[in-house]
């Protein structure tokens, strides 16, 4: 009888433990949340009631890669946003701890790595990036889809003249990369060189003349200028404007940006007349 009220008791206590741990990590977790970094993007992963995502390969489930105390608080976090500007309904399927590939061979993007999963109400794109949020976050928010360019356009006048005013220098290309459902235009221009300095800077031009910018600096490298091995191009191919929000303080824009090292996932918002990083994150490529 002694013995098994010993044990009975041990395990009261570890139980009592464990509830106070998780209650504690909440609790971190909710106070990081009502005072997330704005100058750290890469902190305000979940910390902001967002966190970029993907699909596994059905497209019925959603990983959030982050670490494992992170992962059991996002219990909240119950949409995605999709490309061109689709939003799921997510339900919390746990926190995974992820494993360890075996020999010679990669890990599996989705089932060996650490994370928060969902699974979605709806399909999404196989293997495609997501933003996933809280329902507060949204309801901040309005979503702007996101329509990307077809073929070579060439930025209009109204956004040359914008950037050359902006940055003063004379432009090597302008080109119109997307149309947000507000009737604003996003478009992309490269500066002329400076010595080693190079420029690209985004542009968004909205509804009444409102115009944002975002700027990409680089320095010729032969490693490569913007990013790994990019032989001092800027690929339009590699980089993708997602899904905007019409956010409190303006335009958010969410942009995937790949190379050969892996793909830069960045939520960007607007700041008077400039785009400023809000949320990000970083991940190898799916082979």
């Amino acid at each position: 009888m002694s013995e098994a009220a010993t044990s009975g008791q041990g395990l009261s206590w570890r139980a009592a433990c464990g509830i106070a741990v998780l209650v504690l990590t909440l609790s971190m977790i909710a106070m990081a949340q009502a005072n997330y970094h704005a100058d750290d993007p890469q902190a305000n992963q979940v910390l902001s009631g967002s966190a970029f995502g993907y699909a596994d390969l059905p497209g019925r489930q959603v990983l959030v890669p982050v670490e494992t105390a992170l992962a059991r608080g996002m219990k909240n976090f119950r949409k995605a946003v999709a490309e061109p500007g689709r939003v799921v309904d997510l339900t919390y399927a746990g926190a995974q701890h992820g494993a360890e590939a075996e020999a010679g061979q990669l890990p599996n993007r989705f089932t060996d790595m650490p994370g928060a999963v969902f699974a979605a109400s709806q399909g999404v794109e196989p293997g495609s990036d997501v933003l996933v949020a809280t329902e507060a976050f949204l309801a901040e928010r309005e979503v702007l889809a996101v329509t990307p360019a077809t073929g070579e356009q060439a930025c209009g006048d109204e956004a040359r003249q914008g950037l050359l005013q902006r940055i003063g220098r004379e432009i090597v290309w302008c080109r119109e990369v997307a149309g947000l459902s507000d009737g604003g235009r996003l478009s992309l221009a490269r500066f002329v060189t400076h010595g080693r300095d190079e420029l690209v800077v985004l542009a968004y031009n909205g509804p009444g003349g409102k115009a944002a910018y975002l700027e990409y600096p680089g320095s010729a490298d032969p490693g490569g200028t913007w990013r790994l091995d990019d032989g001092g191009e800027f690929s339009l191919e590699a980089y993708r404007p997602l899904f905007a929000f019409r956010g409190p303080g303006g335009v958010e824009l969410a942009v995937r940006w790949s190379g050969p090292e892996g793909d830069a996932l960045d939520l960007y918002r607007q700041a008077d007349d400039s785009f400023t990083p809000f949320v990000a994150a970083t991940w190898a490529r799916p082979e």
